[in-house]
């Protein structure tokens, strides 16, 4: 994966990654609790952050519910973002999701990475947002390790009209 950080971000991104923070704290008040952080990026792939200390269990290692819960908000963000981009709206809720923990998670300093869509995925994604009101993609996320990533990820997430917040 390219390293987002070498990307300088633009003012609009900028707004975009404070504005999904302020919404996180409000609408998943347990980001905060957990020290979940946008880090950078954007719809090129999104980084998010999480803190070991108060995420780690009796081994000293990333608990593995705050990396799902990391990995599940890195995507959730990243489709955020995708609708603000778009000019469109929507309850964004995970259909369905996998988790593989391939090694221990020991750094201070978490990192997630939601995996950008492809523009033929996101073109589908806005035609049946359009088309049908509600919408899915799936994204893949994953937590680096020491060869390769020590988390991989992978999640369902499907855009409701506003106000609904169930799938029929």
């Amino acid at each position: 994966m390219p390293d987002l950080a070498d990307q300088p971000p633009s003012d609009s991104a900028t707004t975009r990654l404070e504005e999904l923070q302020a919404t996180l704290e409000r609408e998943i008040p347990m980001s905060a609790q957990m020290g979940i952080r946008v880090h950078h990026g954007g719809l090129e792939g999104l980084v998010m952050q999480l803190p070991l200390g108060p995420n780690r269990n009796h081994q000293q290692t990333a608990f593995a519910g705050s990396l799902n819960a990391l990995c599940t908000i890195a995507g959730w963000g990243y489709v955020y973002l995708l609708l603000r981009e778009l000019g469109r709206g929507g309850n964004i809720v995970i259909h369905r999701s996998s988790i593989k923990y391939l090694e221990p998670v020991t750094a201070p300093v978490i990192f997630a990475h939601c995996r950008p869509a492809s523009p033929a995925e996101s073109q589908y994604f806005l035609e049946m947002l359009d088309g049908k009101g509600l919408t899915k993609l799936e994204l893949s996320v994953e937590v680096p390790g020491t060869d390769g990533p020590a988390v991989s990820f992978k999640g369902s997430y499907v855009v409701l009209p506003e106000g609904k917040i169930a799938i029929e």
